[in-house]
């Protein structure tokens, strides 16, 4: 049997409301640079003291709110129709540059803050609840190729992890903190360096049964195709 919440249980959800809907409506006003504990809880209309019984830091907020944020684009994404869920390879680069499109829409300046400040880190979490599986289906389905385990004596598949986790990281870093307006879109960076990495590392199984190039093939429909709606926040790029 569910008890009814305590007047006290209900004022603090109340009050972790406010101050979730005063950082949603900051950061469509302001650059988040300008988003301080004190300045949420003015706008959230709730004592600077009650800040800290849902949150540890300004930074805390901002991860969480992000991953919620991610958590709802996840969702408006799930694979198109033309990616076979089984065809792991290719559901490894349709969830990365998601993930990379996503953090365009975040800002530069707000996925260089996080990195480089925030002590939660949003990617190891997309990475290890998105990627790690399905590269260890990849693997159990033959479309890894396990030779290179002789050169370097661990497993293909760790070996594919740890590269790509190395590749996207470094990716974001320099877009986020190098890139120009004449640069490529993140997405697009993404899409070029993991797709030939996992070339690299495809089997010949599983190139000669269904050529990962065929989803590259279709630009058009594969950037088209990933849904960035409902996200509003003040672009400073």
């Amino acid at each position: 049997m569910v008890r009814d919440k305590l007047p006290y249980e209900m004022k603090s959800e109340e009050t972790k409301r406010k101050i979730w809907h005063a950082t949603e409506d900051m950061l469509s006003k302001y650059d988040f640079k300008h988003l301080t504990v004190r300045n949420i809880c003015e706008e959230a209309g709730v004592a600077y003291g009650s800040f800290y019984h849902h949150f540890t830091s300004k930074e805390n907020l901002l991860y969480l709110y992000t991953k919620n944020l991610y958590q709802k684009v996840k969702g408006e994404n799930p694979l198109p129709e033309w990616i076979n869920a089984t065809d792991y390879i290719k559901c490894i680069l349709w969830h990365i540059v998601v993930y990379g499109s996503f953090c365009e829409v975040m800002g530069k300046n707000l996925i260089r803050y996080l990195y480089q400040n925030c002590p939660q880190d949003l990617f190891e979490d997309t990475f290890r609840e998105e990627i790690i599986p399905t590269i260890h289906e990849a693997n159990l389905k033959g479309m890894i190729d396990p030779g290179r385990e002789k050169i370097y004596n661990r497993p293909a598949e760790e070996l594919l992890v740890k590269d790509l986790e190395i590749v996207e990281k470094g990716a974001i870093a320099w877009w986020s903190t190098y890139s120009s307006e004449d640069s490529e879109t993140l997405h697009e960076t993404l899409e070029h360096l993991i797709f030939n990495m996992l070339y690299s590392y495809c089997s010949e199984q599983y190139r000669n049964s269904d050529y990962l190039h065929k989803l590259l093939t279709e630009r058009e429909t594969f950037q088209g195709s990933i849904k960035m709606d409902g996200i509003n926040l003040r672009q400073n790029i």
